[in-house]
């Protein structure tokens, strides 16, 4: 009851906040880098097949979104193990390592550091990027049917100043809710992910505490969760007033 009400780890006796300050950053640069390729990739991907609806190339992109949408993150972790890590190591390529965070006993640096993300980060990325496309596809089609991208044109505005003006800042809003949504329980620790890849990060720390039943570190770990719950709603709804001038703060 003692070590419960002081925050204090239940098997490693440290306090709480030390260990999930151990474990934070490492979550929150494997997700910073992963975001730095979902958000613009599945933008362009999205307002790509949004402008050429019903295409051949629509029609590839969204298939293959709902393909990898539809299949299992520790399925798609194991076959880039799989593809870049063992197929590429037996055929004398250049392969990737496939967990931790560096070589053993070495010093961390970017440089060493960057073959070790390479996996996990494409892991995320694949599963986020197929579901942000459809969300901007279907964002980018109903504001390309509304009233004022349509007096737009009517005025002789060039499409390229509608879809960049009128069109994308639309569209971009569905796209920050989302993510909003998401970020708080990322940072949480992508808990399939960084067990795949043996990530020492926030996801990993939750999985050793359940086993454990380190009750204490599980329930500091949920309330940074809600914590930044409530802060990413606030960003949100801040966000939507400078993006959409039809929403003001009072």
């Amino acid at each position: 009851t003692t070590l419960f009400r002081s925050g204090t780890s239940l098997v490693t006796r440290q306090p709480v906040q030390q260990r999930i300050g151990d474990r934070l950053p490492n979550t929150v640069l494997l997700m910073t880098s992963a975001y730095l390729v979902i958000l613009p990739v599945s933008f362009a991907l999205g307002v790509f097949s949004a402008l050429r609806r019903y295409t051949l190339a629509d029609t590839v992109l969204t298939t293959l979104a709902f393909v990898v949408y539809s299949t299992p993150i520790f399925l798609s972790g194991l076959g880039l193990i799989m593809i870049f890590s063992v197929t590429f190591r037996k055929l004398g390529l250049p392969y990737l390592p496939i967990a931790g965070m560096g070589p053993p006993g070495g010093d961390r640096t970017l440089l060493t550091l960057l073959p070790y993300m390479v996996l996990p980060v494409m892991s995320l990325a694949f599963i986020y990027i197929a579901a942000y496309m459809r969300y901007v596809r279907a964002s980018v089609l109903e504001v390309m049917n509304q009233d004022y991208v349509r007096t737009a044109r009517a005025k002789g505005v060039s499409e390229r100043r509608i879809l960049l003006v009128h069109i994308l800042k639309n569209a971009a809003l569905p796209l920050i809710t989302i993510v909003g949504l998401d970020l708080p329980f990322l940072v949480g620790g992508a808990i399939v992910t960084e067990s795949i890849f043996a990530w020492p990060g926030m996801g990993m720390l939750f999985i050793e505490s359940l086993d454990r039943a380190d009750y204490p570190v599980l329930m500091g770990i949920l309330m940074l969760i809600a914590i930044l719950v409530v802060i990413s709603q606030l960003v949100t709804d801040l966000l939507y007033s400078v993006l959409d001038p039809r929403v003001r703060l009072s």
